[in-house]
This record gives C-alpha cells, structure tokens and sequence, in this order.
C-alpha cells in the first residue's frame, strides 16, 4: 500500500493527515486564502517531513489524495457573488424569489425569527434582470407538452451573455421527472457560446444537481451550485496541475458532505460545504467501533467554528435532508452535523447594553487573534487563553510560532476589561467561560433534545482548540468523560482516511405501493423497477469511467409517507428490484416497521396508503480508516511533568500548574488535574478535579475523580 494523503483546509490552518500500513504523520500551515494550494503543500510537506520523505517523493508513492476545502463557503459568507443567469420555464422567473412560507427565516438565530422587526430577506442569488424564461412545457409525468425552441434558448443565454453572466443556471419545471429540455439547453449553450467565449463559465442543470421535486429549493441549490462553481472549479483545477507538477498521477477525490469522497467532475461546489465535518463524523464513528463505544458526540473546535455531530449505537446520527446553507434552504441530504460560531478565532465584544458577547465573527487566519502579531485588533478566544496560561506563547505550533502575549492582554483591556470595569484576568476569564458555556449548552441540546441522556456519552474533542476546552464544555454538557486523540488537531484530515469513494443518484417520483380507495397493492412493479435500473447504470457507468472495477456496493433507500402527508420517511434498506405481489407487501410491511421506530407503532397506517416518493442509490468503493496502533511501552508510575506554569482556573488567582510533554507519556500513565499536557499542535486542559489516562495508542481518556 502506497501512501493516503487526507488534507482539510480551516478556516485558520490547513491539516494534513498522512498514512500508510504502519505509518502515519501529521502537519499543519497556516491556511492561505489568496492561494489555498500553498497552503497545501506546505501542511503535506510538513507531514512527509516527519517520515522523513520529501514532498514530490512522497506524492509520487501516493495512492490517494483526499481533500477538504471551504474555499465555496467564503464566497457566501462575505456575499461575494458572481454574476449568475437563470433560465427557468416561462412563467416562473420569480420563483427564487418568492420563496416559501418561512424562507425569510432560513438561516436566522432563533432570537432574530421570534422578533420579526430583526429578521430580514437573504439577499437575492440571481438579480431580477439575469431572470429569464423560455416557452417549454413538461407535465408532472414527464410528458412533452409543449417542444423547446431552440432559437428561444439561444436568445436566452445571448441575452444573460450580454448582461455579463459568469455562470447559468438552468431550472424547468417538472424537469427531474424529464430532464430532455435542460439537457438540450446546455447543448445549445455549447454549441454556440463555447469555450473560447464562455471560458469557465459553467452552466448547471437542476436535473443534475438536484432532480427532486420542490422547485424553490430545486431552483435554489442549482444557483447556489452555479455561484460556487467558478472559484471552486478554478481552484481545484489549479491543484490538480500542482499535484501533477509534483508526480501525483492518481485521481484528485474531494471530500463532500453527503458522506464519501468523489472525483471533481462527480462533485458541485455546493457538495464541498461542510465536507470537513462530515469527515471528521466518519473518522469519530471508525474510532467509536475500533473503542466498542455506541455513544459519541463530537465537538470539532477550530479557529471559526465549534461542528457537533451525534453517534448513536456506533453510527452517524442521520442526515439533515432539509438543510440550511446561510440564508438558503437547500435540497441536498447533509451528513447530521451542524456548527456555531465559536472557536479560537472568535471575536470578543462588549455591546451597545454593555454585555459580553463572543462570536460568531471570527479573525479568520488573515489577521487572526491579536496574540498571532499579524495585525488583529479585536481579542478572541485564542487571546484569552493564552492570558490566562493555558497556551504557551513560546511552544504554539512547538515552538515553530511564537505569540504575543503583551498585544493580547492590550486588547482585552481595551476591548472588554475597561468597558466593563473589571481586570484583564477577570475579563479573559468571562471571556472563556462564556464560549466554553455556549459550546457545552450546544453539546447539551444536541444530546438532550435528541432523546438521549448525556451522561452516556463519550465526548471525542478535536480540532486545534478541542482539548483545551473539552472538560469545561463536558461540566456545562453534563457528559462524564472526554477523548483525546494524538492527532486531534487534525482530526478532520484523519476522518478523510475512513471516507470511501461515493456516489448518490437520486430521483423523485411518486409509485402508489398501497392505493387506499381500492385497498390493493400495486400490481405492476415496472415503473419501481425502470427508475432502481436507470439509476444503476448511471452509477455503474460513472465508477467505470473513473477507473475502479468491479461492482460497487449498492444501497437504495427510499423516502415514503402515507397518502395524504406532508413528511417523508427514509427507509434505509430498500430492494433494488420488485419481482412480484410478495416483493411488494414485503417493502409495504418494512416500511411499516421503520415508521413505527420513527414515531410509535400506534402511528401507522398501512390502510391510508403508502407512496414512495423519492428513490436515492448510493454506490461505494471501500477505504478502511487508518487504524489504531497501539504502543508496546507501558508504565503505570506517575508521570513527571517538564515544568509549571501560572495559569487561572477561576477567580481565586493564579495556580501553579504542572505541565507535562505529551509525546513524552507512557500508555498506562495517569495525571490528575489540575494540569495541562502539551503537544505541538494543541494543549489538553485537564481541570481540577478531573484525571486523564493515557491509552495504548496515544490517545487520552479524561473522567472526573471520584
């Protein structure tokens, strides 16, 4: 086995996780938003460095290269949108705008939609005037009722050319249940507007990006698509030509967040947002089952955000499949985590009413926190933490960066210890307790409001500001004990590692399993059967043009409601072909079954009617994550810290605190808090009261003292 690249770009560093049979290694840079790609090499660099291999040797024994990025997020977070063209069924040009009922909510904190004098539209994707319609008609069966012109669409996009379209999105009515039209759209577009005049400019199909039925949200995530497409595509594309420069010969996958990773033609830009948290979910739920844990929740604290993920019974807690992109619902089916802003970059203010508030702004890596020294006003956590002493300002990054603590403690007395007449210590301190009770509570609902009792959950805390802040969050979270991981820093470059190449086809159309007038079941399955088969062979074809052989692993599951509701339910284990009656009442009977785990057996309603309403297939080629590597020292004396350090746990002053090297544990091992372990790359808190253990494979339980 040649080596598995696995690299996610934050918000603050870009990570790298490198491992083959019986190695790994990890590295880090600072992210580098004008030109991801430097930052790239030089997190790859740093990790082949350590196995003392150079990058283009490393990269040309590389099997695989799996990448993360959140270069699409950026574009949306600073409202930063090309100029994109809608083409859409004559009549409909206003439906983006319009809306649903509540999208004037989407995407707003609970404060904001409960007062409606703050709450406010997202501003508009596509500009009244980049709307535009073409005369074509396909009903709700997917009949032609009235034929394209083709002289329509080339006035169309003559038209969105000459207003300065960047991209095109293309959105028809009733299209995922015949996308011809759209296809015809993008063939007309070629064919008269092709490279040398378009360049880059994509032009997206709603029948592709997302062929299911609700065409706001259709419309939406075609757009969305449309809006990311350029700075995406431009950006992995100049990557790709780096990797090829550096001997890589192998196929670029890209993590996505619908789970799997997939080369970049199988992949929008819209599948990028957020695939470094679905990554790091796939790595938690490996360790969960290599550590025989069955509840996890995740907390992945970084320089921007705090991503939270559930692990019930060894498996990622679901999908979001009405998820909220900013300000924009939309119809892709999202690995179930979810994130806030808070994380070591947020931003610490005091407000107008003289209260304390941090986040959700972020000093991002470009200026980061003010103790970086690279420009930073405003104080973050980051700041207070290294005020307090719980971040050395000469071993951050192990020495390779130093931070300036004297700015930092400048800024917060500027920013937040003056206005409130209180000291520096007790302003960095509000400052902690405030992000760490913010993130706890967050743990908390994810648990709690869930179902579950957090007191049988196993905190995993990663991410460069994970374990600093792990304990504190888990008393706020009520959970009794927390993982560390040797690679937690990098966790999300880990979780690449147990990603497999996968791909999803989806379809929506309606097959009446169980007609409640005639109180029959369906007595021809063919349609059932046409759709499973279609979407087969699109996915046995798109795995044979990239090269893998053999037949993937097949997974069909389908969304289906009783007649006359509103919400569908996932049944997860659907078969890929119904041969007669007894494939039918069977499907009929497990669907049954799974709506009653959902809501209680006293809910169902076979004798209502039952419809399926949406079939996806997921295709799979298997990775196995890196496993475990236990170490054989082991040493059950107690641990002999290289030093102390002054560092506030609360008001009473300053504490005298051991500090221990990390690396330098034994498996076996077991220091009581309080105390901080030191790593290169983070640093455990292990607070008063609490003891931490150290595992066979460098990894660290922390559980209270009895």
């Amino acid at each position: 086995m040649g080596w598995s690249v696995n690299v996610d770009v934050g918000g603050t560093f870009t990570d790298a996780f490198v491992h083959s049979d019986d190695r790994y290694a990890t590295g880090k840079a600072r992210t580098t938003p004008h030109d991801l790609s430097l930052g790239f090499d030089a997190a790859v660099a740093d990790a082949f460095e350590k196995l003392g291999i150079p990058l283009e040797d490393g990269l040309q024994a590389t099997d695989w290269v799996k990448y993360a990025t959140t270069v699409g997020i950026n574009a949306l977070v600073q409202r930063i949108f090309p100029r994109i063209g809608l083409i859409t069924t004559v009549g409909q040009e206003d439906t983006i705008h319009l809306g649903r009922s509540r999208s004037w909510a989407d995407g707003l904190p609970i404060s904001a939609q409960m007062d409606r004098t703050r709450a406010h539209r997202p501003p508009e994707l596509v500009a009244k005037a980049m709307r535009i319609g073409v005369r074509e008609r396909v009903d709700c069966f997917g009949n032609v009722v009235m034929p394209l012109q083709e002289q329509d669409v080339v006035d169309a996009i003559d038209y969105l050319i000459a207003q300065g379209a960047e991209a095109i999105a293309v959105c028809l009515s009733w299209s995922f249940m015949n996308p011809d039209h759209e296809l015809m759209i993008r063939e007309i577009a070629r064919e008269h507007y092709p490279e040398i005049y378009l360049g880059r400019a994509p032009v997206l199909l709603s029948s592709e990006v997302a062929p299911k039925i609700d065409e706001y949200r259709r419309t939406t995530t075609t757009v969305l698509a449309a809006i990311l497409a350029s700075s995406t595509e431009e950006h992995i594309l100049d990557l790709t030509d780096r990797l090829r420069k550096h001997g890589y010969r192998r196929p670029l996958l890209l993590a996505r967040n619908t789970g799997g990773v997939a080369s970049p033609s199988r992949t929008t830009a819209l599948h990028l947002v957020g695939a470094g948290g679905a990554a790091g979910l796939a790595g938690a739920a490996a360790l969960a089952r290599q550590y025989h844990l069955d509840n996890v929740i995740t907390a992945d604290i970084g320089g921007t955000t705090l991503d939270v993920g559930l692990i019930v019974d060894g498996q990622p807690l679901g999908a979001e499949f009405n998820p909220v992109v900013d300000r924009w619902r939309i119809h892709l089916p999202v690995v179930g985590s979810h994130s806030i802003g808070a994380g070591g970059g947020s931003i610490a203010h005091v407000t107008e009413l003289g209260e304390l508030r941090v986040g959700p702004r972020s000093a991002g890596s470009v200026p980061g926190p003010v103790c970086y020294d690279n420009g930073g006003t405003e104080p973050t956590t980051t700041d207070a933490d290294v005020v307090l002493g719980f971040v050395d300002p000469d071993y951050f990054l192990g020495g390779r960066m130093s931070l300036n603590k004297a700015r930092a403690e400048r800024a917060i007395r500027r920013r937040i210890a003056e206005p409130l007449g209180i000291s520096v210590i007790q302003a960095a301190l509000r400052i902690r307790r405030l992000v760490d009770g913010t993130m706890g509570e967050e743990l908390y609902k994810e648990t709690a409001l869930k179902g579950h009792d957090p007191r049988t959950f196993t905190l995993f805390a990663f991410g460069g500001a994970g374990p600093v802040h792990a304990v504190s969050m888990a008393e706020y979270a009520d959970v009794a004990q927390v993982m560390t991981f040797p690679y937690g820093s990098e966790f999300n470059a880990f979780g690449q590692s147990a990603l497999s190449i996968e791909q999803t086809y989806e379809q929506s159309h309606t097959i009446v399993l169980f007609d409640p007038v005639r109180q029959a079941f369906l007595a021809d399955p063919s349609r059932y059967n046409q759709i499973t088969q279609r979407l087969l062979e699109l996915a046995r074809r798109d795995m044979a043009e990239e090269g893998f052989e053999g037949e993937p692993a097949l997974r069909l599951e389908l969304e289906m409601a009783y007649a006359g509701q509103h919400h569908a339910v996932r049944h997860k284990s659907a078969p890929l072909r119904l041969d007669d009656g007894t494939d039918i009442e069977q499907l009929a009977s497990d669907f049954n079954a799974t709506f009653a785990e959902h809501y209680g057996a006293g809910t169902v309603n076979p004798g209502g009617g039952i419809e399926v309403r949406l079939f996806k297939l997921t295709a799979t080629y298997r990775f196995e994550a890196a496993a475990r590597r236990d170490r054989t020292a082991h040493d059950a004396r107690p641990a002999a810290p290289k030093g102390t350090r002054a560092c506030h746990w609360t008001d009473a002053g300053p504490v005298e605190t051991p500090v221990y090297d990390r690396p330098a544990l034994a498996a076996g091992q077991v220091v009581t808090g309080p105390a901080l372990l030191e790593d290169v790359d983070t640093v455990i808190a292990i607070n008063p009261g609490w003891s931490y253990l150290v595992g066979e494979d460098y990894s660290g339980l922390l559980r209270r003292v009895p």
